[in-house]
């Protein structure tokens, strides 16, 4: 009998509307104070952060030396920031951005190296010189030079009403190759790009033997001189496979005849030959100089 009428009381109580009420209301009341516990908790809780340990210059290669790790309040953060040293490792400094050392790494201020403008550039092999080849859907056989890949060069001229062929250049890395307004083309993207230039870089005397085949055609064409014929350049994909190699590949010249050839048109000033007026006019005894 007591149970029963316990229960029934426990039953009455429940029902009313008064007890509903504050029950609710307490229930509301330790969910604010949770929530706002945890709120606080989450907001003062220390994290940890990459920071530049020190200041780094525009177009820098992020290494992990450059790199310290602090612990700050959340609350604190703010911007598009990145959270974790390994996704800044191997990054650049984007272009026209200084990272002030103690700074955050914000998503804004690094880039890839394939997202940096020019970024054959930081490719060149040390004594080398860079050099762009122009090139079209066809020289470029169809698209199909890629950067990293590996070409030989040969050259096409007239030789006493003869036709003059031969590879002049082989085992050279190709750097980058662009549109004509200087965007990559295998970068990925929706656009159809057609290749304008293939970029690489070549030892000095190599580099001056093809600007000197270009001083040659241009003196060709303004001087009218018919003794010169012009010389053209050709870019053929190789068929050496050099992936996964340790060894450092360097082009070479192929072929004496074709270097004497070139360098019997062409004279290249030496470094302290003061310059000449630009304005000199140009006869048939001038000798074409770099």
């Amino acid at each position: 009998m007591d149970n029963n009428l316990n229960t029934s009381k426990f039953k009455r109580f429940f029902k009313s509307k008064n007890t509903v009420t504050a029950l609710c209301a307490i229930l509301i009341v330790v969910v604010l104070v949770v929530g706002y516990t945890w709120r606080v908790n989450s907001a003062t809780k220390p994290v940890s952060i990459p920071v530049a340990k020190v200041t780094i210059q525009p177009k820098t290669e992020i290494t992990a030396d450059m790199i310290t790790v602090i612990k700050v309040p959340k609350e604190a953060l703010k911007g598009n920031y990145i959270d974790n040293t390994s996704s800044v490792i191997g990054k650049y400094s984007n272009v026209n951005t200084v990272i002030p050392a103690g700074s955050l790494f914000y998503k804004e201020a690094v880039t890839t190296k394939e997202d940096l403008p020019d970024s054959s550039l930081y490719d060149v092999p040390e004594g080398e010189t860079l050099f762009y080849l122009t090139v079209n859907m066809l020289t470029s056989y169809t698209n199909s030079i890629l950067p990293g890949n590996y070409i030989d060069i040969y050259i096409s001229t007239k030789e006493n009403g003869k036709a003059l062929v031969g590879k002049l250049l082989k085992d050279v890395k190709i750097l980058a190759v662009k549109t004509s307004d200087g965007k990559n083309v295998f970068e990925n993207s929706d656009e159809t790009r057609v290749p304008y230039v293939i970029i690489f870089s070549l030892p000095e005397e190599q580099h001056l033997l093809l600007r000197k085949i270009n001083a040659i055609n241009n003196y060709s064409v303004y001087s009218g001189n018919s003794g010169f014929s012009r010389i053209d350049i050709i870019p053929v994909p190789t068929t050496a496979n050099f992936e996964g190699s340790d060894e450092q590949i360097t082009s070479n010249v192929t072929s004496q005849y074709l270097q004497d050839y070139i360098l019997n048109m062409a004279a290249t000033v030496p470094e302290d030959v003061p310059i000449v007026d630009n304005n000199s006019s140009i006869n048939n005894n001038t000798q074409i100089v770099e």
